[in-house]
This record gives C-alpha cells, structure tokens and sequence, in this order.
C-alpha cells in the first residue's frame, strides 16, 4: 500500500485503519496476513499522524500570522 501515491485525506486513511482494526479484531484474517495487514496498519497511523501535523503547523502559522497584524 503506497498512501503517498493514493493521496488518501485523513479520514479516507482513518476509514482503512477502522477496516483493518476491525477485521484483525474479528479474525477475518488469517494469521499469515496478519503480518501484512500490521504493517498497512503501521503505514495508516503514521500517514494520518503526519497530517495531523501538517494541519497543526498551518494553524499555528495562521495564528501567528494574524497575531503580528
């Protein structure tokens, strides 16, 4: 999965990270793909982990800006 590629927003990337919580909860995957799936796992919160940062920084910028006019 290359989300960099997909250019998912933060709630598509939530809305992939809920399905494949909720399928590893409800052992609709084997244990072989159980492997894969943490990784995409991994992959989605660091995707989304990143926008929120990037959200938080433009906020602080736009506060910072209109704070100085």
């Amino acid at each position: 999965m290359r989300l960099m590629e997909e250019q998912l927003t933060y709630e598509q990337a939530m809305q992939k990270l809920e399905a494949l919580a909720s399928q590893m909860e409800r052992s609709e995957i084997g244990i072989d793909e159980m492997a894969d799936r943490l990784r995409q796992a991994q992959e989605l919160m660091k995707y989304c982990h990143e926008k929120l940062y990037e959200a938080e920084k433009n906020c602080n910028s736009l506060l910072n800006i209109e704070e100085k006019e």
